[in-house]
């Protein structure tokens, strides 16, 4: 709990700074709203990935999903780095 909302909070942060001040609520709400879907959808995404044969057997393809992790966070990472620009950027012209 403590590493997760440890990531969760600078996250926020850096979100928060996109939008101008006065449209700041309804872009949390509705990215509050995405993340919410998002994560629905992951666990449905997930558990389609990951199958057990009968209650005995063991999971199957888990390594598929930890491969798909893996490149999502990649994928994450870099996004991160781009709204962390852009906000450094809007902020330099006084936005």
């Amino acid at each position: 709990m403590i590493s997760m909302m440890s990531r969760v909070v600078p996250a926020i942060v850096l979100t928060s700074g996109l939008p101008k001040m006065q449209d700041r609520g309804a872009f949390m709400s509705i990215n509050s709203s995405l993340q919410q879907i998002a994560g629905g959808v992951a666990a449905i995404v997930g558990g389609l990935i990951v199958v057990q044969k009968n209650k005995y057997s063991p999971l199957e393809h888990y390594n598929i999903l930890g491969i798909l992790i893996s490149l999502l966070s990649t994928l994450s990472i870099l996004l991160v780095y781009l709204v962390s620009k852009m906000v450094k950027q809007r902020k330099a012209i006084g936005l």
